[in-house]
């Protein structure tokens, strides 16, 4: 994936720790699955994304 020049997570697109908790306030977390996330899992996925 590197070699097609694709971004593996959200920091090279520049998103650094502060911009996650306003990043999961804009998110939509839709109901249609299992449960939708609060507020603080998608603070939690945003940051393992990161990685």
């Amino acid at each position: 994936m590197r070699e097609l020049g694709l971004v593996m997570d959200i920091r090279e697109l520049g998103v650094t720790e502060e911009m996650l908790d306003g990043i999961a306030a804009g998110t939509i977390a839709m109901d249609g699955g299992y449960r939708a996330p609060d507020h603080g899992e998608i603070v939690e996925i945003l940051r393992a994304s990161m990685a």
